[in-house]
């Protein structure tokens, strides 16, 4: 009764803190909040079932504007409030690391690598003293690449120091610039998203934990998650002035899965894509949301899924509250002095 009682406390928590930060408009700038933007770096597409994404919802819990996307070309004032610099399918590493490995490289026409993301910002004028810059999941999409064209864990485990490294050395450009607040998260349970569970089955790589997720994956994810950590304690030490924050996608994720009653999220929808084809994860690598005729769930907000590989508005604030929080699900370690004046009315 009592861990039931704590369980349920920490939630009612959660939410007060959420319904807090959704009570003021998101445009409108908290008094004693150092920050005035959120820039975003990392992969484009994540939009859910009303466009939004998680930089959208961390802008919202701090009371900032929402990053619009970037624009080629664009002056620095038309970014003064923040932008995504954010593409689909963007990964950490060149395509050379990826040819070097035998591994398909798709480009998309609107494809950039992070490098290209970090050059267009450094294009642009921005007060980097009143920024946060997100950097989320970086590495997902070079993994992904890797996994789905039949790699197996062990021979992209040995990818992970590199693509770590990769994001350290954008990191250490970024406080070269005069970056001063990063906040820097994990990959998620890379074996509790649909794409994986359809792709991967039928594979010796299909052994399943008690959420139904595939264990070998999710370890994997635990791996880069360390890495990751790792190599942040290091730029700590570089730039003590510099606070960098790291989120903590994998413990926020799995917290939502264990308060899922809670939360509205029911358990037949927990490893099902809200939009998508195909039994039994409503996923299939050919038939995307913007397809014709492929189905979209009529209750998003009890999914936590939205695709084979992107979370649900509902889920995606959930994890933000997480992070934000501090003290709700998880202890993902945000240590922003001001963060409360931003936070809190």
């Amino acid at each position: 009764m009592a861990s039931t009682t704590t369980t349920l406390l920490r939630c009612l928590l959660v939410m007060t803190l959420l319904l807090s930060s959704l009570s003021v408009p998101s445009t409108a700038q908290i008094k004693g909040c150092p920050f005035t933007s959120i820039y975003t770096f990392g992969d484009g597409d994540e939009s859910t079932s009303d466009g939004s994404t998680m930089s959208d919802h961390l802008a919202a819990a701090f009371h900032l504007p929402s990053p619009k996307p970037y624009a080629s070309g664009s002056s620095g004032t038309e970014s003064t409030h923040g932008a995504s610099f954010a593409t689909a399918g963007a990964t950490v590493m060149s395509t050379y690391f990826f040819v070097e490995r035998d591994i398909q490289f798709p480009r998309h026409p609107l494809m950039q690598s992070l490098h290209t993301q970090i050059e267009n910002f450094f294009s642009t004028k921005e007060d980097l003293q009143k920024a946060i810059l997100f950097l989320e999941q970086l590495g997902a999409n070079d993994y992904k690449l890797a996994f789905l064209q039949g790699k197996s864990i062990d021979e992209v485990s040995r990818y992970v120091p590199k693509v770590v490294e990769g994001i350290k050395s954008t990191m250490r450009k970024l406080m070269n610039a005069g970056a001063t607040h990063l906040f820097v998260t994990g990959v998620s349970p890379m074996g509790c998203l649909p794409g994986y569970l359809t792709l991967l089955r039928n594979t010796d790589r299909m052994q399943y934990d008690s959420n139904n997720c595939l264990r070998g994956l999710n370890a994997f994810a635990r791996l880069h998650n360390d890495h990751l950590q790792q190599a942040l304690m290091e730029l700590r030490l570089e730039f003590p002035q510099v606070q960098i924050v790291y989120g903590d996608y994998y413990k926020a994720f799995m917290a939502l899965l264990r308060n899922r009653v809670l939360l509205g999220f029911t358990k037949e929808t927990l490893t099902k894509a809200c939009c998508g084809l195909g039994d039994p994860y409503n996923f299939h690598p050919k038939e995307t949301c913007t397809n014709q005729g492929v189905n979209v769930c009529s209750n998003p907000a009890e999914y936590v899924h939205w695709d084979g590989f992107h979370l649900t508005q509902e889920a995606s604030k959930h994890v933000v509250e997480a992070f934000v929080a501090g003290r709700g699900f998880v202890y993902p370690e945000f240590k922003f002095p001001e963060v409360m004046h931003c936070t809190m009315k």
